[in-house]
């Protein structure tokens, strides 16, 4: 039999922190000043509820649960979901440091992995920088902010055009801003098969490539 992989962990860093290491055994944890929570800061500026972890395959998500003053990886303010490195730290209500993650067996990240830089606002395939305009730019980040999940047509047009959705009138422009996405990813990465079409629901954007890809369900 072989030995189990150890466990990432997150490992407290400021005495307001309990417990002083957390292992991330489940598929999702929480962070938060209730004591319900699974890790629980007691500060004011952190949100009863402000963040949490959850595991994606062999990595793990950081994503900010809707705080009152923000969730940060190291020292910068997320916009939407962190895949979490070895030895990020995390700051909560503020760019403090108050947790780190380590991961003890870190997974190579294949290069289609979609990130966004949060200093500059660049999305990135691997080492490629992807060329948007400003509303494939919305479109985009309006996705990443829900990463994994399922988003709608009329959430989608809302971040490109900031009003309703009229399906009459704007269901063919935006098949063409999906389609020009999916463009933008593919220049920067020819087998980047990232984001799928659920029909008659909406979109789904993935970190990175499924092992057999097809942009349309």
């Amino acid at each position: 039999m072989q030995p189990e992989a150890p466990l990432a962990r997150l490992v407290a860093l400021n005495e307001d922190v309990t417990p002083s290491e957390f292992p991330l055994t489940g598929a999702e944890h929480s962070l938060g000043r209730a004591a319900t929570c699974d890790i629980v800061i007691n500060r004011q500026t952190v949100s009863r509820l402000h963040a949490r972890v959850t595991r994606e395959g062999p990595r793990h998500m950081l994503h900010d649960a809707g705080s009152a003053n923000g969730t940060f990886i190291n020292g910068i303010q997320l916009s939407g979901p962190h895949l979490l490195n070895n030895r990020d730290t995390i700051g909560l209500g503020a760019a403090g440091e108050l947790l780190r993650f380590i991961d003890p067996d870190p997974t190579v990240v294949p290069t289609t992995r979609l990130r966004l830089d949060e200093r500059t606002q660049l999305f990135y395939l691997g080492s490629q920088a992807l060329e948007l305009t400003p509303s494939q730019q919305r479109l985009l980040t309006h996705l990443y902010r829900h990463l994994g999940e399922l988003v709608t047509r009329e959430t989608c047009a809302a971040a490109i055009w900031g009003r309703d959705y009229d399906p009459g009138m704007d269901a063919e422009a935006l098949d063409r801003a999906m389609s020009n996405l999916r463009g933008a990813m593919r220049r920067a990465d020819q087998g980047a098969e990232l984001l799928q079409t659920r029909r008659g629901l909406g979109y789904i954007l993935l970190a990175q490539a499924p092992d057999q890809t097809g942009g349309e369900l």
